[in-house]
């Protein structure tokens, strides 16, 4: 056919259901269409991704997906841009003027930077788990930088809470590039 064979070729394991294969007959059989059509299709992939390692045997089930897409998506990811973006609209009309970083706004900021060569050599590599897992820690450091810096304390000094509103949705900006690929 004159096309180039791959150089590269991943076969990856079961998806279980519980902790056995899928079988009609034991009637454990989860429809991913069904599954999509209740949770959509980036939810799915996300668990996939999070949940099962590449290569390796891994399993869903209903309550899984749930608590994952809850506890990840929802409560970490929706709710740092829900209070970050509705902070900044209410106290800064949804512009941030001016700021000025300290230790701790560079010392967040700059873990991706440092942190960039590790994650394309782990994809490189088809671990796709440790990229999910480094996204999620960054959201669990982006929601505590805020709670720590609450900038509703700092009404009085202006340039700190434009600081902090600006490095949380700089954070918000970063962690959605890197989930991009897992959830378009």
């Amino acid at each position: 056919a004159g096309i180039k064979p791959p150089q590269r070729v991943y076969g990856h394991g079961w998806i279980l259901s519980g902790d056995e294969k899928m079988s009609k007959s034991k009637g454990n059989i989860l429809d991913p269409i069904e599954i999509i059509d209740i949770y959509g299709l980036d939810a799915l992939r996300y668990y996939l991704l999070k949940e099962v390692s590449f290569g390796n045997d891994g399993n869903i089930s209903k309550e899984k997906l749930e608590s994952c897409i809850n506890s990840d998506l929802a409560n970490n990811y929706g709710n740092l841009c829900q209070r970050v973006i509705l902070f900044c609209e209410k106290n800064l009309g949804l512009k941030v003027p001016e700021y000025n970083f300290m230790k701790e706004d560079l010392k967040i900021l700059n873990d991706f930077k440092e942190n960039i060569e590790n994650i394309e050599k782990q994809i490189n590599d088809q671990n796709i788990n440790y990229y999910v897992e480094y996204v999620v820690n960054q959201l669990f450091k982006a929601n505590k930088y805020f709670n720590d810096q609450a900038p509703w304390t700092k009404k009085d000094d202006s340039l700190r809470l434009n600081t902090i509103v600006f490095v949380s949705l700089e954070l918000i900006r970063k962690i959605s590039i890197l989930l991009y690929p897992i959830i378009p």
